[in-house]
């Protein structure tokens, strides 16, 4: 069918069509996000039970918890006396909070809420005024204790329309948890329109989720992470999952946290194999976190059959001292609609770092801005086994830096698939009073590293020693380009393999990276881009050769009688204006 004929017939529907993920198995991502585990948006009810409406902003115990009434020695409800009622009477309870700062100040250390932080032992709700109303401030330089504990006996625990700030959990090595600490235990927690604001801990600064039992689970929404502290990891949120474990983050920010890896998240497993029910972070930002490993994320848990999946979510500005400026991959990681931009490492991987034995598949997804010495987009480790995996499809790696090798790319070792993406516009720029050769602006590839690249465009790269003007440097090192792929320069690469259909030496024509359409940023071929029409025929395919019926913006492809070479499906009635959501 002509282009024009196809255009028109699917113009009118172009915005409504579902994003696809293509990998091996070949599902939609709009099908595999409703099959994974969803928890309910807002706070599910919790069973009716006694209803407790504090009333004082002091921090005083419950005079006589055998009394029913939520009273201290004045005859006021305060938020611990509160708690210390609803802990006594078995059945579910709710604590109304109204606006105020409640401020502890009793130090010390038990689990019965007389001293330290509020311990919550039995179902329980707590609500307040809304997270800019209502402060709950754990007072951490005087307590020297966290805000909140939930203990494993509490199976239903919801917490919305509050802050926890300043809550300090350092005194021993392993503690966690600065502002609450979860234990799971067969639980279910539920946590909207919280913010975790300046607490301090070892382990998880922010809040720490330690399941404990199988089918633990935690729901998180509208939930802001900021300004926190760990002087060992997850300077945010951490999780230590067990087997089953379900966890829901959606339409939350967590940024400017702190630690000395997982700046911003940490996710670890208790052990491995297991299997995991469903883990999810969507819609939301992760930025301007800092670590010395992994600042936006660290990650080590997921498998092969329930990766962690990040998905519709933006990290950005985050700054790694070594590795792994957004994210640092020890798992399985699947990312879809995303974009990682402008972070940094000062070392390894600005936007990932994939080590050994990691996992990433990388759809629909653009990687734009990133700096590091090695592999400004994404480094991909070798240690010993040589096992690191990434595949993207239908992905961007556009004007990312590095100070030494691999502007888009470094792959030290490990396997790493293109399958109709964009690599373009990647530089090495090595500075003044550096001497160091400074090679692969697109790609940089060892000897031990398996690459191979399909229907992808990879153009537009650079290196530029010092003062020198820039060259052109799309990939150095043995690259498989299996078939109908674009690469424009090709001096320093070493094809292995097929070289079956692929165009070399040739301008591409790119536009501009920009909102094309879509959910992420893309560089779109020129009307008369060689990359029109030049893809497979009669399907741009993956590894399994199921078809790729959309580009990175989720329009139809092909649209002609092939598809196009690269992330993205040109269509001249398909105007590239800016997206807005």
């Amino acid at each position: 069918m002509p282009r024009l004929t196809l255009v028109v017939l699917i113009s009118g529907v172009l915005l409504g069509l579902s994003l696809v993920i293509v990998k091996e198995q070949s599902l939609t991502i709009v099908q595999a996000a409703s099959q994974s585990l969803m928890l309910n948006s807002e706070p599910a009810a919790i069973a009716a039970g006694n209803t407790y409406i504090v009333n004082s902003t002091a921090d005083t115990p419950d005079a006589d918890v055998g009394n029913p009434t939520c009273a201290d020695a004045n005859g006021m409800c305060t938020l611990r006396a509160a708690i210390m009622q609803a802990n006594f009477v078995t059945g579910a309870d709710t604590i109304t909070l109204p606006s105020g700062v409640f401020l502890l100040t009793r130090s010390g250390d038990d689990d019965a809420d007389v001293l330290g932080d509020l311990d919550i032992a039995d179902d329980l709700t707590i609500q307040g005024a809304g997270s800019s109303a209502t402060i709950v401030d754990g007072n951490g330089a005087v307590t020297a204790d966290r805000v909140f504990q939930i203990l494993s006996s509490a199976k239903e625990t919801s917490f919305s329309g509050l802050t926890i700030r300043n809550g300090k959990k350092v005194a021993n090595t392993f503690d966690e948890g600065g502002g609450l600490y979860w234990e799971g235990g067969g639980s279910h927690l539920i946590l909207n329109d919280v913010l975790f604001e300046g607490n301090t801990s070892r382990y998880g600064g922010g809040l720490y989720m330690n399941y404990s039992s199988a089918g633990d689970m935690v729901d998180i929404n509208r939930v802001v992470v900021h300004a926190n502290t760990a002087t060992a990891a997850a300077g945010g949120l951490g999780v230590n999952f067990g087997d089953f474990a379900g966890f829901d983050l959606r339409s939350t920010q967590i940024y400017s946290n702190t630690a000395y890896e997982g700046g911003g998240l940490y996710f670890q497993s208790t052990s491995v194999p297991f299997g995991l029910l469903s883990v999810r972070i969507e819609n939301s930002e992760i930025y301007s976190n800092t670590a010395s490993l992994s600042a936006g994320i660290e990650n080590h848990s997921g498998d092969a059959t329930v990766p962690v999946v990040l998905l519709n979510s933006h990290l950005y500005h985050n700054s790694a001292g070594f590795y792994g400026g957004a994210i640092g991959n020890y798992g399985a990681l699947d990312i879809y609609t995303s974009t990682l931009e402008a972070n940094s490492a000062g070392t390894r991987g600005g936007g990932l770092y994939n080590y050994e034995g990691g996992k990433v598949d990388m759809v629909q997804s653009t990687l734009s801005g990133n700096l590091a010495q090695f592999g400004g987009g994404i480094y991909s480790e070798l240690f010993v086994h040589n096992t690191a995996a990434l595949t993207m499809t239908n992905s961007t790696i556009s004007g990312n830096s590095a100070s030494r090798d691999g502007g888009g790319l470094y792959a030290d070792g490990g396997h790493t698939q293109f399958f109709n993406d964009t690599i373009a516009n990647n530089h090495v720029l090595v500075p003044l009073g550096i001497f160091y050769a400074g090679m692969g602006g697109g790609l940089y590839i060892t000897g031990s590293a398996i690459i191979a690249a399909q229907n992808s465009l990879i153009a537009d790269n650079t290196h530029r020693y010092q003062a020198l003007p820039p060259e052109p440097d799309d990939c150095f090192g043995p690259i498989n380009p299996r078939w109908y792929n674009l690469i424009e320069t090709t001096n320093n690469c070493t094809f292995i393999g097929s070289t079956f259909n692929n165009i070399t030496g040739v301008d591409p024509m790119l536009g501009p990276l920009r909102h094309n359409g879509g959910s992420t940023q893309t560089q779109a071929p020129r009307s008369s881009s060689p990359a029109i029409d030049a893809g497979q025929t009669p399907f741009c395919t993956v590894a399994t050769f199921v078809p790729l019926t959309v580009d990175q913006r989720g329009f139809p492809r092909p649209i002609g009688p092939q598809c196009d070479i690269g992330a993205v499906e040109y269509s001249p009635y398909a105007l590239y204006l800016p997206f807005v959501q």
